[in-house]
C-alpha cells in the first residue's frame, strides 16, 4: 500500500515516537508489534509490512480531515507559514501503553537518550521479531523480569517505569476510558501516576488518546509563546491560552511549532 501526501522525514523525526530510524534512505520502525519499512516516493510513501492497511492508516491518522484541521489552527501568519514549510507532517496515533511508558522514560532526557532507553527496554523485555528488531514489551513481560530493569540504563526512572507497568497490569489505568473522557479529566487522571507531570500527560493525551486539543509545552515551546504571542507564566496559564487560541486541534499547531524549533536547534548545533 501507499500513504498519500505524507513527508516521512517530518513525521518520523519530530519527537512524537521513539521506535523509528532511517537507514539507507528508508524508515524502519515497529508498530503494534510488527516491523514496518517506509520509503518516500515523491509526495507519497511506499509501505512494506505485515500490518493491515487499516492498521497503518490508523497509526498515521488518515481518518483526520487535515483540510479542516489546518483551516482551524491557521489563525496567524506564523502557523500558516509552518503549515506550508513542513507540508506532509502528520500526527501519529500510538498505542497508549507504549506511548505513556515511553514518555515516562522521556523526562529530563533528549531524544537520542530516550531512543536509547526505549531500545534497551525492548531488547531486555520485548519479543524478538528479527535479528535486530524487538517489540515494545507488554506490562506482563516487564513484571516477569522486573529485576532486569536496572540493566537498561534508566536511572531514577527505573522504579517509576516498573510501577507504571504494574498499575497498567493491575487495571488501575483504563486507556479506553481516558480516550472517552474530557481532555481535562484525562490529563488529571494521568498525572496521578509517578513520572507523569503536566507535559507528559499532554503528550500521552495527544499522541495516543485522541485528545487533539492537548498542547504539550517544553522550554522551546514556552519561548515561542512568549516571543511571538506575548504569553508567559505557569504551565497551566500558557497551556490554557494555547488551547483557546488554536482551538480543538491545538495539538497539531504544537507539533508544527515543536518541529520548527527542533530544526533550528539542530542547525545551531551543527554550526558549532
Amino acid at each position: 500500500m501507499d500513504l498519500e501526501g505524507i513527508n516521512l522525514d517530518h513525521t518520523l523525526s519530530c519527537g512524537q515516537a521513539f521506535r523509528w530510524r532511517k537507514l539507507e534512505g528508508r524508515w524502519h520502525g515497529i508498530v503494534a508489534g510488527k516491523e514496518i519499512v517506509l520509503e518516500q516516493m515523491g509526495d507519497d510513501a511506499e509501505v512494506h509490512t505485515s500490518l493491515s492497511d487499516r492498521a497503518v492508516r490508523d497509526y498515521f491518522r488518515y481518518d483526520d480531515d487535515n483540510g479542516e484541521i489546518f483551516a482551524e489552527i491557521g489563525r496567524d501568519r506564523y502557523i500558516t507559514m509552518l503549515l506550508r514549510r513542513y507540508r506532509g507532517l502528520r500526527l501519529l496515533r500510538q498505542d497508549p501503553w507504549e506511548c505513556s511508558a515511553s514518555y515516562i522514560l522521556a523526562t529530563y532526557a533528549n531524544v537520542p537518550r530516550i531512543i536509547q532507553m526505549v531500545e534497551r527496554v525492548s531488547r531486555t523485555f520485548g519479543t524478538k521479531l528479527s535479528e535486530d528488531g524487538f517489540s515494545f514489551p507488554s506490562p506482563e513481560q516487564i513484571l516477569k523480569k522486573s529485576a532486569q530493569a536496572g540493566t537498561c540504563g534508566l536511572g531514577y526512572r527505573c522504579e517509576r517505569f516498573v510501577e507504571f507497568a504494574r498499575s497498567v497490569h493491575d487495571g488501575k489505568v483504563d486507556f479506553d476510558s481516558l480516550k472517552c473522557a474530557d481532555y481535562s479529566d484525562c490529563v488529571k487522571e494521568l498525572a496521578r501516576f509517578d513520572g507523569i507531570g503536566s507535559k507528559v500527560a499532554d503528550c500521552v493525551a495527544l499522541f495516543s488518546l485522541d485528545h487533539l486539543e492537548a498542547f504539550p509545552i517544553d522550554v522551546r515551546i514556552g519561548r515561542v509563546l512568549e516571543q511571538r504571542y506575548g504569553i508567559k507564566g505557569s504551565y497551566r496559564k500558557t497551556n490554557a491560552w494555547a488551547r483557546q487560541h488554536f482551538g480543538c486541534y491545538a495539538g497539531y499547531a504544537q507539533e508544527y511549532i515543536y518541529f520548527d524549533q527542533d530544526i533550528k536547534n539542530r542547525s545551531i548545533n551543527n554550526r558549532r
